[in-house]
């Protein structure tokens, strides 16, 4: 399938934001709490005389995290330096949440007599934001195109609108469009405690006979056919012989060159040697 990647997509709108900035989780709620990392947290604890909060560990064991007998905390771990309480109005501030923060957590309130007041449960969740939200445009061939949404954050769901006004695909990262389809889409990023959005205007795709897909282009190489190959060894062979030739001549040209300088020594030598014997035969005539 061809795929052809273009300068198809003009961004024009984008934003997050925080569903709640002050969000309040409540122990007589059945449903779970969520809480954005790094943000404050509020939980709303029962006006009583005492509070013994603890942390449900693995679904087993439990670990206390704060004890209040008023008007006094006995007990406040140190593992949770960002929770604070506030007896006034009974309720702990978590000032700034983290993933750990995440769990089941139990409440035991007792009166001023010590009696049980009953038992509350609270499941905790907290999520990274949402946030970059993109979207990317790829024609899948001149009929069809893909539209993709994604971001990063936990748990995060999508849908989209067409300009604006018209609901399209729920749940959904990616719409599959026709060729025809042209305009502005939105894509809606959201989790329990953030949300995104990313709006591109889209063009029509381009014709794939007169787009070379970049991510196809390859290096062209001629391949070596067999005449050509015969060539080549021609040629190999042809500049072997030249060099053995040159080679060659050289060495009968030296060989000569050595052979006369021999003969020219020989020739001085019996200068030499006869020189003296006919000076001698001459002074003996004479006498």
């Amino acid at each position: 399938m061809l795929v052809i990647f273009g300068i198809l997509v003009m961004f024009t709108e984008a934003g997050v934001g925080l569903l709640s900035m002050n969000p309040v989780c409540r122990f007589t709620q059945s449903d779970p709490c969520y809480g954005a990392v790094g943000r404050p947290l509020y939980l709303q604890l029962p006006s009583e005389y005492e509070l013994l909060l603890k942390k449900n560990i693995n679904g087993a064991s439990t670990e206390r995290i704060f004890r209040f007998i008023n008007p006094n905390i006995t007990l406040n771990h140190p593992d949770y330096p960002r929770w604070q309480f506030v007896a006034d109005n009974s309720t702990m501030i978590i000032s700034s949440a983290e993933k750990r923060n995440s769990g089941r957590y139990t409440l035991d309130p007792f009166d001023s007599a010590g009696r049980d007041r009953g038992v509350y449960h609270l499941q905790l969740v907290i999520e990274d934001v949402v946030s970059s939200v993109t979207v990317t445009d790829s024609c899948l061939s001149i009929e069809k195109r893909n539209v993709y949404c994604s971001s990063d954050g936990d748990d995060v769901h999508y849908n989209w609108t067409f300009q604006q006004t018209h609901q399209l695909a729920d749940g959904s990262q990616t719409l599959l469009l026709d060729k025809e389809v042209h305009g502005s889409f939105t894509c809606y990023a959201q989790n329990h405690v953030s949300h995104g959005k990313k709006t591109i205007a889209i063009q029509q795709c381009p014709d794939p006979t007169t787009v070379t897909p970049t991510s196809t282009l390859k290096p062209k190489v001629t391949p070596r056919t067999q005449s050509g190959d015969i060539v080549y060894v021609v040629v190999q062979v042809l500049e072997i012989t030249i060099l053995l030739s040159l080679f060659g001549g050289f060495h009968i040209y030296a060989t000569i060159q050595r052979k006369q300088t021999n003969r020219a020594a020989e020739s001085k030598e019996e200068e030499v040697e006869e020189g003296p014997y006919t000076n001698l035969d001459q002074e003996h005539k004479k006498k």
